[in-house]
Order: structure tokens, then sequence, then C-alpha cells
């Protein structure tokens, strides 16, 4: 069922770029108040950061920062960041992650994934129109495999995915807070219809294939 595998929620590439956000998130709708600066570096026995990040929402209030979603990164002296973080393996010492920061807006980043003996690059770019947060995710030499964008008032978000021989693979559509409209479709690397769904206020209405 399409809704199971192919949710844009569900897919692994989304949930590595929302995680840090829904963090925020839960932390901020839990009962006790958080601590700010809060660190958001994640250190861990596999991964460490070369550099400490934070948010601040109080921070961004003193310093009359433009609201930019929940993305502000701080350094350690309150100061917008703007720079590289970098995410290495504990064990050697090698690249796992790149994130380019400016002002405290993560602008790229880039994933080396080990594949056998190669080193697979996925590079992801961020900005903002107007208020409305978008990006697009590339696979090693500008191939575009991802792209979404916030949605407006007046215009639905959405989620879409291509193979590599640049084939749409996968389109949604959503308002507000993440809740579908419209269709949900997955296509096969010729342009054929696998799946499609048709959905209404989050609500899935019809599974027409």
């Amino acid at each position: 069922m399409m809704i199971k595998h192919y949710s844009p929620i569900r897919s692994y590439s989304i949930k590595m770029i929302l995680l840090p956000v829904l963090l925020i998130v839960t932390v901020m709708f839990c009962t006790r108040e958080p601590d700010y600066p809060m660190k958001m570096t994640g250190n861990s026995d596999v991964l460490y950061s070369t550099v400490d990040l934070y948010v601040n929402p109080p921070r961004s209030e003193e310093l009359n920062i433009k609201k930019r979603g929940l993305g502000i990164r701080y350094d350690s002296e309150g100061n917008p960041f703007t720079g590289a973080q970098q995410y290495r393996y504990v064990k050697n010492d090698s690249l796992f992650n790149e994130v380019v920061y400016e002002n405290g807006i993560m602008k790229s980043s880039e994933a080396y994934i080990k594949d056998g003996d190669s080193l697979d690059i996925y590079k992801s770019e961020y900005d903002y129109i107007g208020e409305h947060y978008k990006g697009v995710k590339y696979y090693k030499n500008g191939v575009l495999l991802e792209e979404w964008k916030d949605a407006e008032s007046n215009e639905l978000g959405y989620h879409k995915q291509w193979y590599l021989n640049g084939q749409l693979k996968y389109e949604a559509y959503f308002e507000g807070n993440i809740e579908y409209e419209g269709l949900m479709t997955l296509y096969d690397d010729e342009g054929n219809i696998i799946e499609q769904a048709r959905y209404q206020d989050g609500s899935l209405i019809e599974k027409i294939k």
C-alpha cells in the first residue's frame, strides 16, 4: 500500500532532514521548559562533530532574527554560526557528513556513503523562498534525486523524487503541517503509474490504483 511504503514522512531521506526539527518540537512540547542554549551536536560512540552547535530561540528574539523554522544554529558564544560542521567516524576519523551554515541557517550538506569500494556522495541544498523552506538533493554528478518545499497560504507544498534516468519516481502534495492533499503517485522508471491515491485534509479518501 502506497502510504505504508512511500509516504514522505516515512522515507529515510526526509527523516534525516527533519530529525533536528522534530527533536526541537518534541522538547518544546514537553511539560518542563527546555533549557537554552540547547546543544544539537549529537555526538555518539560512532560519530563525533567537529564543532558544537546550539539552538536558542530567546537569543533569536534578542538579536531580532527573522524566524527561519526552528533551524537557527549558534556557536558556543551565542553567535549565529557561519562555517562547516563535519561529522566523522570515531573509529577511523573518516568523513561521514558535512553541513554548511550561513548566519545560522543550514545551506547545504554532503553525505559520504561507502558502497563496496566506492564512496558515493549525496548533496542537499536548502534555502527559503520568503518564509517558506525549500530543499533539493543531488546524487554524484548533479543528478537530481529529490525536491521538497513548504506549503504556502495559496499554494500546496510538495515532495518529489526521481530515478537516475531523470524520470519522476514519486510525488505528493501537502498543506499546512504536512497534511496530504490531492494525489500521491508512484511511477516506474518508464513513467507508468504503479500506485496512486487521493488525499483530502490529510486523510486517504480514494485508492485509485
